[in-house]
């Protein structure tokens, strides 16, 4: 930037992105990463014991810390959650939530094929388990977005944003947009204190 040239509040405001959404105009709250690991015609699934989504079948990810990227939070959780070190993993795109049973936010998805080895089956999150594509898409006990994204991440789709409106826990609208300029996986995240 040269020194003629004049900042805005709006440019200020895309360097941190962890603005709340008011509107479905402005910028997701993006504080979570969410992988899906798979190996051949399966996907290694999470049975969550808490909230949000407790006692459904997810990703493995979990919350960005203060400084990381995405990238470096979901190969961290990853390693977490299922033993798997992994050297990178694959973009999927971002997902962003209005009126679910959390903060209007959004969190980043991932996947990748993971390596040979056992996972750990029962890490204080949940219950690991290998799944079929098949089940994993439509089974009532995942997590019901994963039903309309899933099958286009997993089949190499370019990065997006799946956007979804929920009401009473059901999700009412959804819609694919193009993925916006700042959601980058490779910039450190600053989080807000609470």
């Amino acid at each position: 930037m040269n020194g003629n040239q004049e900042i805005s509040m709006n440019d200020i405001a895309s360097v941190n992105y962890y603005n709340k959404p008011k509107s479905q105009t402005e910028r997701p709250f993006l504080k979570y990463v969410v992988c899906f690991l798979t190996r051949g015609d399966e996907i290694l699934m999470l049975h969550r014991r808490y909230p949000p989504n407790a006692h459904m079948w997810n990703g493995v990810g979990g919350k960005i810390k203060d400084g990381e990227t995405a990238l470096q939070t979901c190969l961290r959780e990853v390693l977490e959650e299922t033993g798997f070190e992994m050297e990178t993993l694959n973009y999927g795109g971002i997902l962003t939530w209005v009126d679910f049973e959390i903060d209007d936010g959004g969190l980043y998805l991932f996947y990748g094929e993971a390596p040979h080895g056992e996972v750990i089956e029962d890490n204080g999150e949940g219950m690991l388990r290998w799944k079929p594509k098949s089940w994993v898409f439509s089974d009532n006990s995942v997590v019901s977005n994963i039903h309309r994204f899933g099958p286009k991440i997993l089949a190499g789709a370019l990065a997006q944003e799946y956007y979804f409106k929920y009401h009473q826990g059901k999700i009412v609208a959804h819609e694919v947009r193009p993925l916006p300029g700042w959601a980058d996986i490779h910039t450190p995240i600053r989080v807000p204190k609470s």
